[in-house]
């Protein structure tokens, strides 16, 4: 195939390996060379794959991730289900941004490509890489050169890189030395906290606040301004400063720097992201139930509609924006239900464990911080059994390395055992501080966003409503089975642990004419005496209001 004939369609590859690159000058040098190629090349159309570039930022091609985890496995998968037509281009600056891979692995993956039909192009040196090319003695001589000088270079560069990060690890860990290495803009050379040290702080709180990255950076523009640490900042960067464990002064599981925020702050960020408590939180929130409320069948959140002075439905997103396609939810549900729903089953036992929680706070700090250790351990048993599995040759060091952290796992399930054996029995479910009740009605935007931190939602599926207390534990159901015209009022049945309440199971039904979209929105409202009279009065009648309920008095904080 001659270079100055070619035509067809042109996939735009771009990689670099390390997220230390990101920012630089890597992306647009390929980029710049790709151009440079089509320039020369006008029969050539770009086209993207699924409307989204192939770029692989910060996966390395000598280890195979960005085949197994990013953009060029996903261009490889399209290539073999025939969704990339016969004839078309990669274009890559240097076959190196292709693979670093060994030759049998690189070997493997050209058979892929050229399987279907598919060249590569390297725009630096204007090579073609054609299947028709793949018995040419002289091209496959230069391509084994090719892969080899790759996989070489990677391979001295991974070692020297681990030997330098061994010595590090090994001085942190024996000698308590702190490395030598690029700090974060918040970090002097001596890991100490610099003048931008507040701006980390204020990224923590205001995610706290539920705001998202994109909020977050505009009011840090808003506070500090352009200074240095803002001039590249954007969602994905505020996202890993909060999960970067040097904010708690940690490098190589040492604290060796100085922290910007305290380790509770910190792991309650952790459970925050992980947990995703804060996906459904919007700014502009306005029901009491906001973020609260999941669909049962697929996981998403339920979201709340209403119009003119009809009462308010429920409605899972993800049905509403696939036009129903992706989940079997019904089409709506009745906001009110769930409302008393929660009001009367639920929200005592949420502000119950609440103010639980801010008596308890070590506890339950030191529980988020095991829950994240846990997760993290996991996540590398995982990616250590799927290199042990795909390995060509059984290695004894991953091997014990997969045992080091199965005994890791084990030790900190018996800590987060006793801990929560240790929450369970301070656990007072018959106090209810009165800071979190005057929060209600003093400031309903907060008092959500207070719900949704605790982290216990509401589940819908088939017209029943579920709450656990605790994860994978159903203390009470609430099932909606027909509308009455004649009472005007839903029938519904409750189901309750006995553990909880003092009925398990009986009849109900809410009327509709004892709600409207006003009350709805602030049913709190109407609280103008003190705190502990509106606490009292509210708590204790609607415990005693349906016979179903747990005794729970409201305390004073102490």
């Amino acid at each position: 195939m001659s270079n100055d004939k070619l035509s067809g369609n042109v996939y735009l590859y771009q990689r670099f390996s390390s997220q230390a690159q990101e920012g630089n000058s890597s992306l647009f040098r390929q980029g710049e060379a790709q151009r440079e190629w089509l320039r020369n090349h006008p029969n050539c159309s770009v086209v993207e794959l699924e409307g989204k570039p192939l770029i692989d930022s910060g996966l390395s091609a000598f280890s195979g991730k960005h085949l197994s985890s990013g953009s060029l496995g996903r261009l490889v998968a399209a290539i073999e289900s025939k969704v990339v037509p016969k004839g078309s281009i990669i274009l890559v600056e240097h076959f190196s941004r292709l693979s670093r891979m060994t030759i049998t692995e690189t070997g493997k993956l050209l058979d892929k490509i050229w399987d279907h039909d598919i060249s590569i192009v390297t725009a630096r040196d204007h090579t073609i890489y054609s299947p028709s090319m793949r018995d040419d003695v002289a091209t496959r001589m230069r391509l084994i050169f090719e892969i080899d000088k790759a996989h070489s270079d990677s391979k001295w560069r991974s070692e020297k890189v681990k030997s330098s990060w061994s010595r590090r690890e090994y001085n942190a860990k024996e000698n308590k030395i702190a490395p030598k290495m690029r700090m974060p803009f918040w970090l002097d050379k001596e890991g100490q906290l610099n003048e931008y040290a507040d701006v980390v702080r204020d990224i923590f709180k205001l995610h706290a606040e539920g705001l998202g990255q994109v909020l977050i950076e505009r009011s840090l523009r808003e506070k500090y301004g352009n200074i240095k640490p803002l001039k590249n900042i954007n969602p994905t960067k505020i996202i890993r400063i909060i999960q970067n464990p040097k904010c708690i002064g940690l490098v190589y599981k040492e604290k060796l720097y100085e922290a910007v925020v305290k380790d509770d702050v910190f792991y309650n960020a952790q459970r925050i992201c992980k947990e995703r408590l804060f996906t459904s939180v919007r700014p502009d929130r306005k029901w009491p139930l906001h973020g609260l409320v999941k669909c049962g069948h697929c996981g998403s959140g339920m979201s709340i509609q209403q119009s003119a002075e009809s009462l308010p439905l429920l409605r899972c997103s993800r049905k509403q924006r696939s036009g129903g396609e992706s989940c079997d939810a019904p089409t709506t549900f009745p906001y009110v239900v769930a409302y008393h729903f929660f009001s009367v089953y639920v929200e005592p036992l949420i502000l119950a464990k609440i103010s639980n929680v801010k008596r308890s706070s070590s506890s339950h700090a030191q529980k988020v911080e095991l829950k994240h250790k846990l997760k993290e351990h996991q996540e590398k048993l995982a990616d250590l059994k799927d290199h042990f599995k795909n390995s060509e040759k059984l290695s004894v060091t991953i091997f014990s390395l997969m045992e080091e952290l199965d005994a890791e796992i084990n030790d900190i399930v018996n800590q987060l055992a006793e801990v929560q054996a240790e929450i369970e029995r301070n656990l007072n479910l018959a106090a209810i501080s009165n800071e979190i009740v005057e929060l209600s009605y003093s400031d309903p935007l907060q008092y959500n966003l207070e719900l949704n931190r605790i982290g216990n939602k509401i589940f819908l599926k088939n017209k029943e409503l579920s709450f656990s207390l605790e994860e994978n534990k159903v203390i009470a159901k609430f099932k909606f089975t027909q509308y009455d015209r004649k009472r005007k009022a839903y029938q519904c049945i409750f189901y309750g642990s006995k553990d909880y309440y003092k009925k398990s199971e009986f009849i109900t039904e809410v009327r509709t004419c004892d709600w409207d979209v006003a009350r709805l929105l602030n049913p709190h409202k109407d609280r103008d005496f003190s705190a502990k009279e509106a606490a009292r009065t509210f708590y204790y009648s609607k415990l005693y209001s349906e016979s179903s309920n747990l005794d729970i008095l409201l305390q004073d904080d102490k």
